[in-house]
């Protein structure tokens, strides 16, 4: 579940502004058809807590209820900037899945949805000599970046994958 946090009259233009901590391309993909979804840089509230800002210029009534419930329903994972940075500048990151997963789900299922949410077609996380690795670690999740076996030269077998190589955006 997503916590919302709404914009201060004072400090917007727009009739609905909200902040999220639902990352931004999970943002994107759910809200794109309601409403403007942008990153949020600033300090109020923190980028890295909350990533995702959700503007409208003047939402019906009908819509601003759709938005709160895909909202409300959305599972939460930890932003991807911040893993990325945690990796690149430490060499690993660690978080508590409690904090984001529901209490449901077995730790394979928690494993396989973070693997998901990891942009592995980055060279900042996934290049021909280096890779990602998940593990428990107590009751964390580590994301721990490792050295390859060998180099790894991927495989274009059609022309879906050509094109899945050729649109890596260039930001996470």
């Amino acid at each position: 579940m997503a916590r919302i946090v709404y914009a201060h009259p004072r400090r917007t233009k727009y009739y609905y502004h909200i902040y999220t901590d639902l990352d931004f391309w999970d943002a994107f993909r759910l809200l794109r058809d309601l409403a403007a979804v942008r990153r949020n840089f600033g300090q109020i509230p923190s980028g890295d807590e909350f990533p995702t800002q959700v503007i409208a210029e003047n939402p019906d009534c009908f819509s601003r209820e759709k938005l709160e419930r895909r909202l409300k329903r959305a599972v939460v994972s930890p932003p991807r900037h911040v893993i990325v940075r945690s990796v690149l500048t430490e060499g690993s990151f660690e978080f508590d899945p409690v904090r984001y997963y529901p209490e449901r789900w077995t730790q394979s299922r928690m494993l396989h949805f973070t693997l998901c949410r990891l942009p592995l077609d980055q060279t900042a996380l996934s290049t021909p000599y280096r890779t990602i690795r998940l593990s428990w670690c107590d009751e964390k999740i580590r994301i721990d970046r490792i050295q390859r076996n060998q180099k790894f030269d991927p495989v274009i077998r059609d022309k879906k994958e050509a094109i899945k190589r050729l649109k890596v955006p260039s930001c996470f």
